[in-house]
């Protein structure tokens, strides 16, 4: 499976790749910068799954990877982390506010609710690392996104778009990929299980 990272040019873009392909490379990742008009151009026209990074700044900054969520959300299956999580919010007319504190390198818990999207299967109350000073506003992005999971400060930690007829996205405030988070494979496990049911997705000849 083929998926397009969307570098934010943040310093754990590369772990997070990483972490993605796996050991047992089940999935091949085509890097793209947000900037790179060329391959965002390409991605419109011929559009795969997505994984949208973390980052610096606010998500308002980001305009091209705002315009590619805006107009592939539910034809693709899209995977948002720290920034990218709150990408897909603000896409979907969502709110970003500034959270309790600034954070970065610390953990949060994670109160899953039933319906806890990626993080189905994960121990109870599992233990994740964050590196943000923004947040989505609880319920702003529409009521067709989920809150699956809420730090011990009711800040929304999870969150997945679920429409029948479209492919799935998802959003995690903390990092995934971090040594911090509880869990980690159980999240990818589910990723992939997301991308296996958009499997006949078009490929995309990305040039170097």
């Amino acid at each position: 499976m083929r998926v397009a990272f969307i570098d934010h040019y943040d310093s754990f873009s590369f772990n997070v790749i990483d972490w993605l392909v796996g050991s047992d490379c089940q999935v091949e990742v085509d890097y793209v910068a947000f900037d790179d008009q060329a391959k965002m151009r390409q991605l419109l026209e011929a559009p795969r799954p997505l994984v949208l990074s973390p980052g610096p700044k606010r998500p308002e900054d980001a305009v091209p990877t705002l315009h590619l969520t805006q107009n592939l959300l539910g034809k693709v299956p899209i995977l948002g982390i720290c920034l990218g999580h709150q990408l897909l919010a603000v896409a979907s007319g969502g709110t970003v506010t500034r959270g309790r504190s600034p954070q970065h390198g610390s953990t949060r818990t994670l109160n899953l609710a039933p319906d806890a999207g990626l993080l189905s299967g994960m121990a109870h109350r599992p233990r994740v690392g964050v590196y943000n000073s923004l947040v989505v506003l609880p319920h702003s992005q529409g009521p067709e996104w989920h809150i699956n999971a809420l730090c011990e400060f009711g800040e929304i930690q999870a969150m997945s778009r679920h429409v029948p007829g479209q492919a799935s996205a998802f959003g995690v405030q903390f990092h995934p990929e971090s040594f911090l988070s509880e869990g980690s494979d159980v999240i990818r496990q589910n990723w992939l299980a997301a991308l296996a049911q958009h499997s006949d997705t078009a490929p995309l000849d990305m040039p170097s």
